[in-house]
């Protein structure tokens, strides 16, 4: 389609045309060169009077098997074409193959998608305002990396990633516009604080390798001279770090500023961030999966130390070639490695050292921030390529440009006037791109908490419950099933539990006196909650018997400091009971109970959160809370219960 003819004065970087048709800002056009070539332009700005309206426009070039500029400038009065796609493509080389990230702004059917070599040999930014999208981005580019078998470790402040394990079933139309579908992945989910992060394993870092020096750079105070002399001093016949023991050093020292060295290590052993049998790095690093590396609820301070010693440990090992190569994920990279002027953390020089030297040894880092202004600079300029969404912070624009080569002016204006869900790419082509970010295969876990979803509130009726509901929609089974389908709210209790140093989750449906064990398919297991009345000795015995398969009565009587007479009327009390059962000159825990001494294996894995709904039919509660709760808590300990409501569908 002819938009218009060139007018005016024309150079070898830029030309203006009069609109004879419609035409919009970044729209890419053609035109025919007279040396028999199409170049390929684009509009950056339209200017409009009463008579008239003249488009601006940047040559970006020509391919004649690389991308050219060109040596001699367009004639006036050549037509201007709309640019077709395969133009488009064959000029700007985009591959057809590699990471999916989305689709060129304004043409629907051109996808861009990332050279995954350059990827996983080099490294990347990811920079946007809060709220812009920046989370999303990155995690449409993990789901990529993921189903190329590539292992992800993310460093994950506020545990935004930890949805890649659910499929997005709110955006299922727009996947199919891109022919995909959607999609769980594995999710491996580490945390110092399991107590807070209930889904986490616990994550041990090393301290059989830690020196002396590293030990006092990663103490969350910073300590005097004298202080590090006695620190020094209680370490020099301390062949491996052993807390207990170094703690006993410094109080034999004689200065009274032992007592704050004292009480620094006192709370580093007590967060139990360190271990003699420390997490195994071969377990976070594994093809085709993603770890995450889950901060929500620590101190600053101790983050930076969980940083700098995975980062420098997962570095070491890379060199050592023992662990698979990775793409290495820093959210809120600002925190770790902020620009040198305005602050040093502890993990800035290793995390510097792995950006300039970690793609030789197999390492590609992703940096994402919300304050680019705040970041290494060198982080941004060493990125072979910028995911650049929203931003509007002068000092953050000054930044990007300050760091990122072939930015125009107006690109620069247009960063603050992208909508969200659009980003300007760099590194593809010989200039930015902008590209409609594609929809994520899972789950969104990056949104900013809202009160209402304002969409919600004003579409739907009903009342706002906190709810635990399936993978697919009420709407969708009907289209799965072909008949129309009621919803039921079943009245379920959330626990929060540990039990033998494990976290995890149970749903316990208060209808039916039931664990929920699958959600989507509703299979459950019946709580058979037989009568106990015991006395303090008899419960002593009891909880220890929980953690037996077999005993006998002195195995009680070494455990439970009770007198022997005591343990030995408590046994033949309980047998009597029928809660032990006598093998011969052992006992056994009754198999009805024995039951609750493994209640991880009814966990749930689903959480319920606030939605609005209407339900055809709602259950009543028909076993009270409170006696679950008494009954349970003689196996289990429970830091938290929550009322809810779980969404079935009959």
């Amino acid at each position: 389609m002819i938009l218009g003819n060139i007018v005016g004065k024309t150079t070898t970087l830029d030309f203006k045309f009069l609109i004879k048709d419609t035409a919009k800002k970044f729209q890419y056009v053609q035109a025919l060169h007279k040396e028999g070539y199409y170049i390929l332009a684009q509009i950056l700005e339209i200017e409009k009077d009463i008579e008239k309206s003249i488009a601006i426009c940047s040559i970006i070039g020509y391919n004649n098997g690389t991308l050219k500029k060109l040596t001699m400038p367009l004639d006036p009065g050549s037509e201007v074409l709309d640019a077709s796609e395969d133009f488009i493509r064959a000029t700007l080389s985009l591959n057809e193959s590699g990471a999916l990230i989305g689709k060129l702004n304004g043409k629907e059917n051109v996808n861009v998608n990332l050279d995954l070599n350059k990827l996983l040999t080099k490294h990347l930014v990811v920079l946007a305002k809060t709220g812009s999208g920046k989370s999303y981005a990155t995690a449409v580019l993990i789901e990529e990396l993921l189903e190329k078998k590539v292992p992800v470790l993310i460093i994950d402040p506020h545990n935004e990633y930890n949805t890649l394990k659910y499929e997005n079933q709110d955006e299922k139309e727009r996947l199919f516009q891109y022919g995909l579908n959607p999609k769980k992945y594995i999710l491996l989910e580490y945390a110092i604080n399991i107590d807070e992060n209930r889904d986490a394993r616990k994550l041990k870092l090393n301290i059989n390798n830690i020196t002396a020096s590293e030990l006092i750079h990663l103490l969350p105070a910073k300590l005097s001279n004298i202080q590090m002399g006695l620190l020094y001093s209680a370490l020099k016949n301390i062949n491996k770090i052993d807390f207990d023991e170094l703690i006993m050093n410094l109080e034999v020292e004689d200065n009274s500023t032992k007592f704050i060295l004292i009480n620094i290590i006192d709370h580093i052993k007590r967060l139990e961030i360190f271990s003699s049998s420390p997490t195994n790095l071969k377990e976070l690093i594994q093809p085709g999966k993603a770890t995450t590396i889950n901060l929500q609820g620590i101190p600053d301070e101790i983050k930076e130390i969980v940083v700098y010693k995975l980062a420098k440990d997962l570095f070491e090992e890379r060199k050592k070639n023992s662990i698979a190569p990775f793409f290495f994920v820093v959210e809120e990279a600002q925190n770790f490695v902020p620009e040198r002027n305005f602050k040093e953390t502890k993990c800035s020089s290793i995390l510097r050292q792995i950006v300039a030297e970690g793609r030789k040894f197999g390492i590609s880092v992703a940096t994402i921030s919300q304050r680019p202004s705040r970041i290494d600079k060198n982080i941004i300029a060493n990125a072979s390529t910028q995911i650049i969404l929203k931003v509007t912070n002068p000092n953050d624009i000054r930044a990007i440009v300050n760091s990122i080569e072939n930015i125009t002016l107006e690109t620069e204006k247009e960063i603050v006037n992208m909508p969200i869900g659009t980003a300007m790419i760099t590194g593809i082509a010989d200039i930015p791109l902008f590209v409609d970010i594609r929809p994520r295969k899972s789950m969104h876990g990056g949104k900013t908490i809202l009160l209402f979803n304002e969409k919600a509130a004003l579409e739907s009726e009903g009342d706002l419950l906190l709810i635990v509901k399936p993978t697919y929609s009420a709407k969708d089974m009907s289209l799965i099933k072909g008949q129309e389908i009621k919803t039921t709210m079943v009245p379920c209790l959330f626990l929060e539990c540990i039990q033998n140093n494990n976290g995890f989750n149970l749903l316990i449906n208060l209808n039916s006196n039931e664990f929920v064990l699958d959600i989507d398919n509703y299979k459950s297991s019946l709580i058979n909650m037989s009568e106990i009345k015991l006395s303090t000795n008899q419960q002593k015995l009891f909880d220890l018997a929980l953690n037996l398969s077999e005993f006998k009565a002195s195995d009680l009587f070494a455990k439970s400091g009770l007198m022997f007479s005591e343990v030995h009327d408590g046994i033949n009390s309980l047998t009597n009971k029928g809660i032990f059962m006598k093998l011969g000159e052992k006992y056994k825990l009754n198999e009805k109970f024995s039951f609750f001494t493994n209640l991880i294996n009814y966990a749930t894995y689903s959480r319920p959160d606030y939605e609005k709904i209407n339900p055809d039919a709602k259950l009543d509660i028909l076993y009270p809370k409170e006696k679950i709760i008494d009954y349970l808590k003689k196996f289990i300990e429970i830091n938290d219960c929550k009322e809810c409501f779980l969404v079935k569908y009959q």
